[in-house]
C-alpha cells in the first residue's frame, strides 16, 4: 500500500483545477452516468433523503450509479441521526437511573454523534458541504443564475 494522501479522482481534480498536472490519472475509468436505484429496504426518512441528495448530485453533474453504496450509507446514517434526535428530544440527553438516581448520558447521544460524523464525512466525500464546494470550479449553469437575478433586479429598479 503506497504511503501518503489518498489519490483524488480525476473528476475532482478537473473540478478543482489541480495545478500539479503531473499527478493526474489520465487512465482513470469514467463512472457510468446512470442514476442509481434507491434500495427498497430503506425506511421513509432514508428514501426521502435519497431523492433529495440524488437530485442535488444530478444538478451538480456528479451523480453516478457507481456511487450507489456511498449514497446508501449516507442515507442510512442520516436516518439513524434523525431517529436518535427524535428520541433525545423526547427523553432528553441526560437520563436518571431509576435504581440509583445517578445521571448518565443517553445511549442515543453516542448514536447521534456517530451518525452525524458519518454524514459529515460522506457529504465532504461527495462535495456537498460549503467547504467542499468552494474547492470545486463552478459550472456555467450555476454561474448563470446570479447574473439573471442581478439583471432582473437592475431592470426592476430602473
Amino acid at each position: 500500500m503506497p504511503a501518503g494522501r489518498i489519490t483524488k479522482p480525476k473528476a475532482v481534480n478537473d473540478l478543482r483545477g489541480d495545478s500539479h498536472k503531473r499527478r493526474r490519472h489520465e487512465k482513470e475509468p469514467d463512472p457510468p452516468k446512470q442514476k442509481p436505484v434507491c434500495p427498497e429496504y430503506l425506511d421513509d426518512i432514508a428514501k426521502a433523503e435519497w431523492a433529495t441528495i440524488t437530485d442535488q448530485l444530478d444538478q451538480m453533474g456528479m451523480l453516478s450509479s457507481a456511487d450507489r453504496a456511498c449514497i446508501e450509507f449516507y442515507c442510512l446514517s442520516y436516518s439513524r441521526y434523525r431517529k436518535a434526535e427524535a428520541v433525545i428530544a423526547k427523553f432528553g440527553e441526560v437520563l436518571v437511573s431509576k435504581k440509583t438516581g445517578a445521571m448518565y448520558n443517553s445511549p442515543y447521544a453516542a448514536t447521534l454523534c456517530g451518525a452525524l460524523d458519518t454524514c459529515r464525512r460522506l457529504l465532504i466525500e461527495m462535495g456537498l458541504t460549503p467547504a467542499a464546494r468552494s474547492r470545486l470550479r463552478g459550472s456555467t449553469q450555476q454561474d448563470a443564475a446570479p447574473n439573471e437575478f442581478i439583471s432582473e433586479f437592475v431592470l426592476r429598479s430602473a
